[in-house]
């Protein structure tokens, strides 16, 4: 990857956190709404931490059904 593309990254987090005032709450509250406008769909990866903390690499290797939210459904 360039630095090019980091680069761009970075200034577009730092747009959207400016935007936001910096401040994570109202950056969280905003991305979820964002989210649930366009149907998006995200992951738990609280069950993938868990089974890794575990030592279950098995079920490390895939989340169970349960830890995918869509709010379509």
């Amino acid at each position: 990857m360039s630095d090019e593309i980091i680069e761009e990254l970075w200034r577009v987090k730092d747009s959207i956190a400016r935007e936001h005032g910096y401040d994570l709450e109202r950056l969280v509250a905003a991305l979820e709404s964002r989210k649930y406008r366009h149907g998006g769909r995200t992951v738990d990866l609280r069950a993938l931490r868990q089974a890794t903390k575990q030592g279950s690499s098995s079920k490390a290797r895939s989340l169970p059904d349960e830890s995918v939210t869509d709010p379509a459904s």
